[in-house]
Order: C-alpha cells, then structure tokens, then sequence
C-alpha cells in the first residue's frame, strides 16, 4: 500500500514534497513527534477496525479514536491545513467521524468539515457500491 501512495504521489508531481509514511506504531510515532517538537500541517489517517501489539495490546477503533486524534492535535503546525480519516469498519458512521472532529480539530482551529461514505460506482447497475467513510476536516480559506 505504501509502495502504491508513493506511486500516486509521484504522478501527482508531489514527488519532492516532504511526505511521511508511517508503517509502524503510529500511536508511539506520534508521541515521539511530540517529544521531538515536530508539527506538521497534515495528516492522513487510515486506522484499523482492530489490531493487536507484540504486548497483546488491543485497538478498537470505536474505543481509540477519539483519543488518537485528540493525541495527533498536538503535532499539528499552528495553522494546520488539513486533517482526513478514512475508514472502512462495518457500522461506523460517518456522523461518528465527523462528530470527533468537530470536537477535537474543529474545536482547536475552527474550520470546515465534511464527511460522507466512500463508494464503487458500478456502471453496470447505476449504483454505488459502499465500502466505507470518511471525515475530513480543512481550514479555513483566507
């Protein structure tokens, strides 16, 4: 997947640009970003539904979260340009999302949400296929 965002950033002619793209414990990862000072003016998320670390750690989205992204308000730059969540575990709502950023990011900067369901349109029978949803919070346009 990591090989395939590379690919797609490239044919963007982002290539240049200072993309992170984080495979490990992104939880950890942040609080290091914390504890090194760095900020950053994006971030994409793509969390799991469940996980579980080398310690029997577990993650459950709908219990983790908010708690990860109120964790990741602190290594967002002092004006932040963008915050995406995309998910694709059964039953999530894109009213949760949205509600989580409104609360955390929206809370902090102020800015425009949006969030909706992700679908395959299937030109065969007209309709959309959904797969999953996502939130996606900007800032402001000056």
């Amino acid at each position: 997947m990591v090989q395939w965002a590379k690919e797609n950033l490239a044919l963007s002619g982002l290539r240049e640009r200072p993309v992170r793209f984080i495979t490990d414990d992104v939880f950890k990862f942040v609080q290091r970003e914390k504890r090194r000072g760095r900020k950053y003016d994006g971030i994409i998320m793509d969390p799991p539904s469940y996980g579980r670390g080398p310690r029997g750690e577990v993650w459950k989205i709908e219990d983790a979260l908010y708690g990860f992204v109120e964790e990741c308000l602190d290594v967002l730059s002092p004006k932040p340009l963008f915050f995406l969540i995309n998910s694709y575990t059964t039953g999530f709502s894109p009213t949760v999302v949205s509600n989580i950023l409104k609360m955390t990011v929206g809370k902090r900067f102020g800015g425009v949400i949006t969030c909706g369901e992700i679908g395959i349109p299937s030109k065969k029978s007209g309709i959309v296929l959904p797969c999953g949803i996502y939130g996606r919070w900007e800032a402001e346009k000056e």
